[in-house]
């Protein structure tokens, strides 16, 4: 079905330029959490563009367990290599926080003319912002205490997901932090007693945005900038 304003930035973007010959097959899907939408060197059946979900991506480095990288919400698209026409990726990506999702299949985009130029500007934009956030978490991680790397990691997700409610559990952080659970339960206590967060049963809220944003690291900030000089919102 067409898709008249899209809030997903990239799909704005293509929209924007031209999205002819693919936009009448997108349908809008709700996608739960736990669910695996990109398995690792497998074929990709579906691209997605998130409004309201939030996507974690991971990259499976062949050494054991995959290595989280980055987030992706209503700034970007999971599967993105199929829009160059490269049918499978490197990297595992699993759904973190409820939401809907634009959704394109593989057989319909390629059945469908190839990106112009325009689009194919649009794409690349999207993975020189998307380059610059997994640099900067693996900067993050190597150089910042877990407090600050959480503080990085709910600034990155709340950017991403509509409102200040995040379904996620605390607990289920470790593993995007590469840290043991009960540190990761330490860390959200305490941004919790300084007044940034709330916590409940299945879920963070989002209390001051100012104090998450002035006691975390900057790393956040730095990936920001980019991402909104190359996406900015939808108008």
């Amino acid at each position: 079905m067409p898709v008249e304003h899209p809030t997903n930035r990239v799909l704005a973007a293509l929209a924007h330029v031209d999205q002819r010959g693919w936009s009448p097959h997108l349908e809008r899907v709700a996608l739960r959490p736990g669910h695996t939408l990109l398995a690792p060197n497998t074929p990709i059946e579906f691209v997605y563009f998130p409004e309201d979900a939030l996507v974690g991506l991971m990259h499976a480095n062949g050494l054991g367990a995959p290595v989280p990288s980055a987030l992706v919400g209503h700034d970007g698209v999971v599967g993105v290599s199929m829009l160059l026409g490269a049918p499978a990726e490197h990297l595992c990506a699993e759904v973190l926080h409820p939401g809907n999702a634009w959704r394109l299949a593989a057989e319909a985009l390629n059945l469908g003319p190839a990106l112009d130029a325009g689009q194919l500007r649009v794409v690349l934009r999207y993975l020189q912002a998307l380059n610059a956030q997994i640099a900067q978490t693996a900067l993050c991680q190597l150089q910042h205490p877990l407090h600050q790397r959480l503080g990085r990691w709910l600034q990155d997700a709340f950017d991403r997901v509509p409102g200040g409610e995040l379904r996620m559990e605390p607990a289920r952080l470790a593993t995007w932090l590469g840290a043991e659970p009960e540190a990761v339960t330490r860390a959200t206590a305490q941004w919790v007693a300084e007044g940034a967060l709330a916590q409940h049963g299945g879920g963070i809220t989002l209390l001051d945005r100012r104090l998450l944003d002035r006691r975390s690291c900057g790393c956040h900030q730095r990936v920001k900038q980019q991402t909104d000089l190359l996406f900015p919102a939808p108008g």
